[in-house]
């Protein structure tokens, strides 16, 4: 067995890391360059809570810790790549399209990653909110409660590692095109901090939520665990409902019924639009 090789090895975590760095950087910043900072004072005409705004100290921690994150994030994903590249690790990775069937495999490979890793992220994000992680590691984030394109990775370090894993375990298991790869992750990280921005944004494609689900995650916490699907909290029952109380001792994803309303019949409230 090989010894490691240094270069390849500071290249891939370094590449990594600066690309994650920059790729945060540049799209949070548009947003809060754009919003925050030239449109401050016309707050009621674009932010979704015009009333709320982070204080200096928590912009800093979201800042710092939104940084450290990626750089974090890339020391993982380069390390991997390192390993890919070396021989260190057998992936099912493939650059080579005719050789595992064509466009048709790849392009139908590429919706299976994306709709993989966006369960998976629900299911991690809605177990983070169960009593014990989300008062020992989930917290950390949701006290960031009117976001902005920073609060993005301000994470807890622990659901960093956690999501990062449940992100890349799929690549371990099922044969995906390097590109789809990358195309997908970038997808994530942009959609995120879109999410996260606080402003009335609204997508051209007809499954990404608007930044609302995401800011209603935020305002009401237990509830809309999803990132860029709504078929997951449809299905589990965890989208927001009209007429519902949430808050952060509300546990479940379902919220609770005003007390005025408790002995109603069992119809169950509309959801929210989105």
């Amino acid at each position: 067995m090989g010894g490691i090789d240094w270069s390849l090895l500071i290249a891939c975590i370094g590449g990594a890391s600066l690309v994650g760095i920059a790729a945060y950087h540049a799209v949070a910043g548009c947003f809060y360059c754009r919003y925050y900072i030239r449109r401050r004072a016309a707050a009621d005409s674009w932010k979704l809570q015009p009333e709320r705004f982070l204080s200096p100290e928590l912009h800093r921690l979201a800042v710092w810790t939104g940084t450290r994150n990626m750089a974090l994030s890339g020391l993982l994903s380069g390390a991997l790549v390192y390993a890919i590249l070396s021989g260190s690790l057998d992936t099912p990775i493939y650059t080579d399209v005719a050789g595992w069937g064509g466009w048709s495999y790849t392009i139908g490979s590429t919706l299976v990653l994306f709709v993989l890793t966006d369960y998976i992220a629900y299911l991690v994000h809605r177990t983070l909110h169960t009593r014990f992680l989300f008062k020992h590691v989930h917290r950390f984030h949701h006290r960031f409660v009117a976001t902005n394109p920073y609060v993005t990775f301000a994470l807890h370090p622990a659901e960093l590692l956690l999501m990062q894993a449940a992100t890349l375990a799929p690549l371990l298991i099922i044969p995906f095109h390097a590109v789809s790869v990358v195309g997908v992750l970038l997808y994530i990280v942009v959609f995120n901090i879109a999410g996260h921005s606080g402003v009335r944004l609204e997508s051209a494609l007809p499954w990404q939520p608007p930044a609302r689900f995401h800011d209603d995650h935020h305002a009401h916490v237990h509830v809309n665990f999803g990132q860029h699907l709504l078929v997951w909290d449809r299905l589990h029952g965890t989208m927001r409902r009209q007429g519902r109380h949430y808050g952060p001792e509300v546990f479940g994803g379902r919220g609770e019924r005003d007390r005025s309303e408790a002995g109603a019949g069992r119809q169950l409230e509309p959801f929210v639009r989105y």
